[in-house]
């Protein structure tokens, strides 16, 4: 699974509207919306903000463990 598809699958698992999860994690969601998309490629920060507020590793963000 490739990160985008998984961001917005494990985003909603959690129950987290794009907008929820910026707030939660200080990207701007338009950023959020962006790699979802597959037009932005994050930062290693981003990632690891985003994976903090998922609560999930960032080698699961990243594809590299289930």
């Amino acid at each position: 699974m490739t990160f985008p598809a998984r961001l917005k699958q494990i985003r909603k698992e959690r129950g987290f509207s794009q907008a929820k999860l910026a707030k939660i994690s200080g990207i701007g969601a338009s950023s959020i919306c962006g790699y979802e998309a597959g037009k932005i490629d994050p930062s290693s920060f981003a990632i690891c903000c985003l994976a903090d507020a998922l609560k999930v590793s960032t080698d699961y963000l990243l594809g590299r463990t289930n």
